[in-house]
């Protein structure tokens, strides 16, 4: 017959605590996928997403709830939103994103409607290899640039918002002052 000592006693109780303390990070969530991420200008930027997209914005970004109250739009790369719905956002100097496997697909179809070329003066547009996983396009001047992002796999919270950070930077410095 084995006997229990204070030791084991001690030495099951620390492995039961352990194994607590241990499955604690197993509960975590995306939200907590932001932590530590250093952001230049997203953090200043009132961000608008659709329910369609799985992106778990931190506490530090300000999301709107509506669209028109939003600087930056990020959509789903399948979105149904139209070439004029696209265009009426860039010309009310809306930065929208799209975001999805789709992303390049219907950015494209955006850039070839007869409102998009009768609002700006871009000359094409391109198809890129690999297909981007997030486009953002904004408006600067007469033009709509946009910026593409592609992953290996498929991109943490942390990279996405990485991206769209760096983005809106390349934008600004893109953006005459006035």
């Amino acid at each position: 017959m084995q006997q229990y000592t204070r030791r084991s006693a001690l030495h099951a109780s620390s492995i039961a605590l352990f194994g607590i303390f241990a499955g604690c990070s197993a509960l975590s969530t995306e939200s907590t996928d932001s932590e530590g991420l250093s952001l230049e200008r997203l953090d200043t930027t009132a961000v608008y997403v659709d329910d369609e997209v799985a992106l778990s914005m931190p506490a530090e970004i300000e999301t709107v709830t509506e669209p028109h109250n939003a600087d930056l739009l990020v959509l789903s790369g399948d979105t149904n939103i139209d070439g004029e719905q696209a265009v009426e956002w860039f010309t009310d100097d809306r930065i929208i994103a799209l975001l999805g496997d789709s992303s390049e697909a219907t950015w494209l179809s955006w850039a070839r409607s007869d409102a998009f070329r009768d609002a700006f003066k871009n000359g094409g547009s391109g198809d890129s290899e690999p297909d981007p996983s997030l486009v953002v396009g904004a408006r600067v001047g007469l033009y709509v640039t946009t910026h593409r992002r592609s992953w290996s796999g498929t991109p943490r919270d942390r990279d996405i918002l990485r991206a769209l950070d760096e983005v809106l930077v390349a934008i600004e410095k893109e953006t005459p002052p006035g």
